[in-house]
């Protein structure tokens, strides 16, 4: 039966649900109508307007997020060409990916000044260009080999606009090391942000990361929560070391993933921007609107029917513009194959250009706002993602947690049951679960995913990423072969 805008059933929700139960004959409403997320949220069918709900501080109407193409090739005369040819077309940000970084995913280059400076020949890095750094678990240097690296090609370091990424706490959780105590990590952090400071640098210095909670199998809670506790304790660590906290907020840069679940990603974007901004008025100063950076998420790519990861990665990237994300990376869609070539980057490039330029998603500041379907995700996340921050912080802090195994446990409880949605067909994966094609074709890379060298030496179990298709995939048949 057709519902008119006018008719009181589109607005009523009593009478709305009467309708659709009639129209179930029978069948249960909550099983066939509604789901819950890995937090256990409950997704209605349909929500009201949320009437009076302000939108939420963040990018300015209007304002662009910065487009970010990922550097990670070593062959710095190659990714020399890449950064260049990224640049001239569309693109106004550079990632350098370091080796055994969160978002390496098997490449990254070294830490070198010789070879930072080669891959940024030609690059005008006092023009205004966005650069990020992916640090690995030896951050400083690789701090260090970038601003050694802008001082051997010519540009102060106060013209150029870099976020550096310092991120011993993320990094250390993928590798299941930390170098020290918490009160040692910290020290070394705040030393290499004052150390930078002290080259004239502006900063954002540190990442509070969440992607490799995300990578690991982590719920969009466990993802918050952990960034969170991570910003926090970098927060301590910087006011302990003499930066006033007004200053050290601002040192501080968030990075989230943004997966092809629209809803919960856009509702996550939200959910991070409220909760900081409660923490900062309970820390005292005014909330002012926080740096946040997106990457599309390694763990939702496919090796299999890798053509459908430009439907992930195109609703990745909407779902972090549209959540106010102000710098934006789109994985290539062949990165869980391999070292992405010319085309899979500049398919990267345009997905984020289309939604920039055509689907024009920077021109409304938090266009969410009011939806009561994401007023109240973000809400439920707001609170769901509170009280796992409330939980690591019991453990003893980010750092404690992480050496009980507090959080790991916790991610790998959700991983599970991902995993067990999918074997139950009550989840799927297209491409590799559901509509697998029989003789697919192959795909270019400029060189195989290398084998990852087993982790030794560690302190405490490391969140290791796995892409959820991966199991899956081992039971296909080989390329080309019929099913």
């Amino acid at each position: 039966m057709a519902l008119h805008l006018d008719d009181p059933a589109v607005t009523d929700l009593a009478r709305w649900r009467k309708l659709a139960e009639a129209v179930l004959k029978g069948a249960d409403f909550d099983e066939t109508l509604t789901s819950k997320t890995a937090d256990g949220i409950r997704i209605e069918p349909l929500y009201a307007k949320a009437e009076s709900r302000a939108p939420i501080a963040g990018r300015p109407a209007g304002s662009a997020w910065a487009i970010m193409q990922r550097i990670d090739d070593a062959d710095a005369t190659r990714a020399n060409k890449q950064a260049l040819t990224d640049l001239e077309n569309g693109a106004n940000g550079l990632t350098l990916v370091f080796n055994d970084s969160i978002g390496a995913n098997g490449f990254g280059i070294d830490a070198k000044a010789e070879l930072v400076a080669d891959i940024l020949k030609g690059v005008y890095l006092d023009a205004g260009i966005d650069i990020a750094l992916d640090c690995g678990p030896r951050g400083r240097n690789d701090a260090h080999a970038f601003a050694d690296a802008c001082k051997a090609l010519g540009f102060p370091a106060n013209t150029v606009r870099v976020r550096f990424g310092l991120n011993p706490i993320g990094t250390g959780a993928r590798i299941g090391v930390l170098h020290g105590d918490g009160a040692q990590v910290a020290k070394n952090v705040s030393a290499a942000v004052n150390d930078l400071i002290g080259k004239g640098f502006k900063g954002p210095f540190i990442a509070a990361d969440g992607r490799g909670v995300h990578a690991a199998g982590g719920s969009e809670a466990q993802e918050l929560a952990f960034v969170l506790a991570s910003a926090i304790f970098y927060l301590r660590g910087l006011e302990a070391s003499g930066i006033a906290l007004d200053d050290a907020r601002a040192m501080i840069e968030f990075r989230l993933a943004s997966d092809g679940d629209q809803f919960l990603s856009i509702a996550k974007h939200r959910a991070l921007r409220k909760l900081w901004a409660g923490i900062e008025t309970q820390c005292g100063p005014t909330p002012k609107p926080i740096f946040m950076t997106s990457e599309t998420a390694s763990r939702m790519l496919t090796t299999r029917d890798a053509w459908v990861n430009l439907l992930r990665n195109g609703m990745g990237c909407f779902a972090a513009a549209i959540g106010g994300a102000n710098a934006i990376s789109v994985l290539p869609f062949t990165s869980a194959i391999g070292l992405a070539d010319g085309f899979a980057r500049r398919l990267a490039r345009n997905t984020q250009l289309v939604l920039a330029q055509e689907s024009h998603l920077a021109s409304v500041a938090d266009p969410a706002a009011g939806a009561g379907g994401y007023e109240a995700l973000t809400d439920a996340l707001v609170e769901k993602a509170w009280s796992e921050f409330q939980s690591i912080e019991q453990d003893g802090g980010v750092v404690e947690a992480l050496h009980k195994g507090a959080i790991q446990a916790r991610v790998r409880t959700i991983a599970a049951e991902r995993h067990a949605a999918i074997e139950s067909k009550g989840a799927a994966i297209l491409g590799v679960t559901l509509f697998p094609d029989a003789h697919e074709k192959p795909i270019t890379v400029l060189a195989p995913m290398p084998s990852l060298a087993a982790l030794e030496n560690t302190q405490f179990e490391p969140l290791i990423a796995s892409r959820i298709a991966e199991r899956f995939e081992a039971k296909m048949p080989k390329l080309g072969a019929a099913s």
